[in-house]
């Protein structure tokens, strides 16, 4: 037996597991991932502009798309400190190696310039 469900309660309840899929998921997500997340969000913002909500059912999908939105603001923030703190290591990692080379550079010079004296 099938539940029959208007399409205001199908877009709800589309919107909740979408947003449930990538508060639980988007770790894992690959970018093709993201991009159908993307498009599947924007499908359902579309498909809103054709229900007739009550007022119930629109605090509904006002709620469903604010944990949308804050789900996947949250897992971009999360990536964007990930490549902030890549990008400081490998400035770090060119440091010491420019800082080596430097060390080395002047090792050499004070070594040239004793074998001058001597």
């Amino acid at each position: 037996m099938t539940s029959c469900q208007t399409k205001e309660e199908k877009v709800i309840n589309k919107l909740n597991a979408l947003a449930e899929r990538v508060e639980n998921k988007a770790d894992s997500f690959t970018e093709s991932q993201w991009e159908n997340i993307y498009n599947e969000f924007e499908s359902l913002q579309t498909q809103t502009k054709d229900c007739d909500f009550t007022a119930e059912q629109m605090k509904e999908v006002a709620k469903a798309e604010a944990e949308l939105t804050a789900a996947i603001a949250k897992q971009k923030a999360k990536e964007l400190g990930n490549g902030i703190n890549d990008l400081i290591n490998e400035g770090k990692s060119t440091l010491e190696g420019v800082l080596e080379g430097l060390n080395e550079g002047l090792s050499g010079s004070e070594d040239a310039a004793e074998d001058a004296v001597k």
